[in-house]
């Protein structure tokens, strides 16, 4: 089994799985270019191996909200503006009367690079349970930490404050649910 390491060896071993140098392969350099980096496209974005799975930060900006919330004109109004409102027109027959569609599309996404062939899932990183000392957790920790004077850890349970924590994910998990979102190249 050959096992080409180096795009030279690898276009060699192709020509010879064809019958090269026996039989005459008409084909450019260009063409031969071509199907080489396909290939190597195609290994990418669907082998296992191809492709790393790694996590990639995003921060929403005020652009991205406005665009999420802009309304077509004449449609019921939030305060927003039209901003990455895109409309299509078309035109249609209908009875011998010209009739005019025209479909609006907002734009309420986020562009990724094309070195991204897929997003399994997305993290977000709002606090429901409060912000800064009214947190819930700092004010639990703040609450428990209290005990922690002297030498000893008098009061201070690991096993009670990893148990509340738990409970408070928990709630945050079943209360606070967020859509599940995936995306593919393949099949957006």
């Amino acid at each position: 089994m050959a096992k080409p390491s180096s795009r030279q060896e690898l276009i060699d071993y192709c020509l010879r799985q064809l019958g090269a140098p026996v039989l005459e392969i008409n084909v450019a350099e260009e063409q031969i270019e071509d199907l080489v980096d396909d290939a190597l496209q195609y290994f990418n974005e669907r082998h296992f191996d191809g492709v790393e799975q790694t996590y990639l930060k995003y921060q929403i900006t005020q652009n991205d909200v406005d665009r999420g919330k802009a309304r077509p004109p004449g449609a019921p109004s939030n305060g927003s503006g039209s901003i990455g409102i895109a409309s299509t027109s078309a035109t249609a027959n209908i009875v011998g009367t010209a009739t005019t569609f025209t479909y609006y599309q907002n734009s309420n996404y986020i562009q990724l690079p094309p070195t991204v062939f897929g997003v399994s899932g997305i993290f977000q990183y709002n606090n429901t349970m409060g912000t800064g000392m009214y947190n819930v957790k700092y004010q639990m920790m703040l609450n428990d930490v209290v005990g922690l004077r002297g030498s000893g850890v008098a009061g201070f349970d690991l096993t009670s404050y990893s148990i509340t924590m738990g409970y408070l994910e928990t709630m945050n998990f079943l209360l606070n649910t967020h859509k599940k979102i995936r995306f593919n190249q393949r099949s957006d």
